[in-house]
């Protein structure tokens, strides 16, 4: 084995996740979630709606506290607002000021973020169609525009770690096709992609790995290639089996991860961030 692929695997996650729980009012929203993503990878967030995908995101993000669990990021930034720093966070919804043009977006986040890319956000502005609106009123775009904006903001800057929840919602499948491209467009080999959805057909082609939340438990996780592969499944056979069949076996697909027996990875690592 060469020496820079000892090192890439002996590089910590970008993001890793033990034992988080995040209760509302004593009601779990998120339950044990184990995960574990590194540098180089898109990663899909799978599951129903009301599965829990936006409050794992929220939470990785910084802007939910959890209840319980630990956060690990790559050089251990802290949870919560310096988290905020090193994250960038794509919602399924932001709300504008009612004078902000779409360029005084792009302003704003130059202004806001030090690392922040201008020559990056100018070509997300041309691949996104952005660009010959950028004198047009933000509360005056489409669902679908406004969510491309979003994007556009969002990889604007050059963080380790990018999150995006249901990027493809309210789109029309020309639009689609162009928040997929940028995605993997956008895929650095020292940063990582979490995307949370619940049209996995439209996306699982851009997944390295995924992982599949149900009633805020990670039930699978595996590889994408290996699924495909070893058993002949596409993401969504898989999560269609999973969510559809209350006998269907986990570990009859390739790359089932129990997150019970999870941890020994973690012990690799050190100094964590301990919430």
């Amino acid at each position: 084995m060469e020496l820079n692929e000892k090192s890439a695997e002996m590089e910590p996650p970008v993001l890793q996740i033990t034992g988080l729980e995040k209760k509302f009012a004593g009601c779990a929203a998120l339950q044990g979630v184990e995960l574990t993503i590194p540098a180089g990878q898109i990663a899909g967030l799978l599951g129903p709606n009301a599965s829990g995908k936006t409050t794992l995101l929220k939470t990785i993000a910084g802007l939910l506290q959890p209840t319980s669990g630990k956060i690990k990021y790559y050089k251990n930034a802290a949870h919560g607002p310096q988290a905020r720093k090193t994250i960038s966070f794509c919602p399924d919804t932001l709300t504008f000021p009612s004078w902000m043009k779409v360029r005084d977006a792009f302003t704003f986040y130059r202004e806001m973020y030090s690392d922040y890319i201008q020559v990056r956000a100018d070509e997300l502005m041309r691949n996104l169609e952005l660009k010959q609106l950028s004198n047009t009123y933000i509360n005056k775009l489409s669902k679908g525009m406004k969510e491309r904006l979003v994007l556009g903001l969002t990889f604007s800057r050059e963080t380790r770690l990018y999150l995006l929840d249901e990027p493809l919602d309210g789109i029309d499948p020309v639009g689609k096709m162009r928040v997929i491209d940028t995605i993997l467009s956008m895929k650095p080999q020292d940063a990582t992609t979490l995307v949370s959805t619940h049209l996995v057909k439209d996306i699982e082609r851009i997944f390295d790995s995924v992982f599949f939340l149900s009633k805020g438990k990670i039930v699978f996780s595996g590889s994408s290639e290996a699924m495909r592969e070893e058993k002949g499944k596409t993401v969504e056979q898989a999560y269609l089996e999973i969510f559809t069949s209350d006998n269907f076996q986990l570990s009859d697909v390739s790359g089932y991860h129990d997150p019970a027996k999870a941890g020994s990875a973690a012990k690799e690592y050190t100094n964590e961030s301990t919430i």
